[in-house]
């Protein structure tokens, strides 16, 4: 009862900070039977200020980006508001651009644990960290080229970003259609299609699959993963996943995220955090219509590089954790 209460601080955070819910408004709890604790508390809050709201549950989906049953992207497509605790992300799917494009609110949690609403990741200043992601996201949309790089020399490739726009998730969807993930508060860019060529070493995590403990290396090569090195266990887990999915879009690039939330740490088991942790890098692969990419595909992985140095146009963005614009 008591761990139930004090979770009841960070989902009331996110109802009137980043959802900024309002009395008479029609507010969807979207969660699935492993997720219905979490679901109910979400409801209780919507009841207690003032919303219209409804739980929907279904049943747990198979991967991140399934698609949804047609009654569940018809509710959410009528609703104001939605809130999404879920197992798999439920973004990369026609039915949440359906509903964004009707113009609702949305707050998802892929990979949902109540852990996640009891160690201090989500409940943070998100206006103040809005500022810094705005910050950052502005020197992609003004971009062109980008170039990552660490310390060490071995992680080195580039990307074309001519032409496409930021995409940050500040954690704020007071705007009709806005999206975000919290405690994963970032900003994104897909590159151009075919245009990533270099090597990365993958030391963070992968999402969905959990933190590096072995970290492996991927070689890019017009915009696909060519070589994943197997040598190690978890890049062997990622060939495995990869080779999982069935669908060749599957190694594609399509997303570059920075992870821009100070509570949010790689490890905790939480898969939102894995890739939040502020001044990380992720390369999202797979389905990228939700960052602007043409590229499709059955699922979504993210790919995290812990101490990443990003330059935009020769200057350089994000070092050693700090963000430079």
């Amino acid at each position: 009862m008591i761990e139930k209460m004090a979770m009841m601080r960070s989902i009331g955070n996110i109802l009137d900070s980043c959802l900024a819910i309002r009395a008479g408004e029609q507010l969807l709890v979207l969660t699935d039977a492993d997720n219905l604790a979490v679901g109910n508390l979400f409801t209780l809050a919507g009841i207690e200020r003032g919303a219209d709201t409804f739980l929907m549950v279904m049943k747990p989906r198979t991967r991140h980006g399934e698609e949804l049953p047609k009654v569940v992207a018809d509710a959410m497509k009528a609703a104001d508001a939605i809130v999404a605790p879920t197992t798999f992300s439920v973004n990369h799917t026609s039915a949440r651009k359906a509903a964004s494009d009707a113009g609702a609110r949305l707050i998802f949690f892929p990979g949902c644990q109540e852990k996640m609403f009891l160690d201090g990741s989500l409940d943070i200043d998100f206006v103040k960290q809005a500022e810094i992601i705005m910050r950052l996201s502005g020197a992609f949309e003004r971009g062109e080229s980008v170039r990552v790089t660490s310390n060490d020399g071995r992680t080195d490739f580039t990307l074309d970003i001519r032409g496409r726009h930021a995409v940050p998730q500040t954690g704020i969807c007071h705007k009709p259609g806005t999206i975000s993930p919290p405690p994963c508060i970032e900003t994104a860019v897909s590159p151009v299609e075919h245009s990533t060529n270099g090597i990365a070493i993958i030391d963070g995590a992968v999402v969905p699959g959990g933190e590096v403990l072995d970290p492996f290396q991927i070689t890019l090569k017009d915009g696909r993963i060519v070589d994943i090195d197997t040598a190690t266990k978890d890049g062997r887990k990622l060939a495995d996943l990869l080779k999982s999915y069935g669908d060749e879009n599957m190694y594609c690039h399509v997303e570059l995220g920075v992870g821009l939330n100070p509570k949010a740490r790689i490890g905790r088991g939480v898969e939102l955090e894995d890739e939040g942790e502020f001044g990380t890098l992720h390369l999202g692969i797979g389905n990228g219509i939700t960052f602007g990419s043409s590229i499709r595909a059955v699922g979504h992985v993210d790919l995290v590089i812990r101490h990443p140095i990003v330059t935009v146009d020769g200057k350089v963005v994000l070092k050693d954790r700090e963000v430079l614009v």
